[in-house]
């Protein structure tokens, strides 16, 4: 028997994935091999296939932790050049 990789799911336990912000449908982790400095993952909370499974809610609840992300990263930029 193949084990499956996803079970348990990697993303289902916010506190080991490094929380960043969180929502009704959704999270915000930071990245365990982030691309950049504070990478994060937004992450909806419900299990689905792919993108296009998503509601229109749950777009919605990633794309406010997006810009909630965005804004935390510049105020931390603009922090760090003074």
């Amino acid at each position: 028997m193949v084990k499956d990789p996803n079970n348990p799911c990697l993303f289902c336990n916010s506190e080991i994935s490094g929380f960043a912000h969180e929502n009704e449908l959704a999270y915000a982790c930071y990245d365990t091999y982030p691309v950049s400095n504070l990478h994060c993952l937004i992450i909806p909370k419900r299990h689905f296939r792919d993108y296009f499974d998503l509601t229109n809610d749950e777009l919605v609840a990633c794309n406010d932790l997006i810009k909630k992300i965005k804004i935390f990263i510049m105020y931390l930029k603009m922090s760090i050049n003074l």
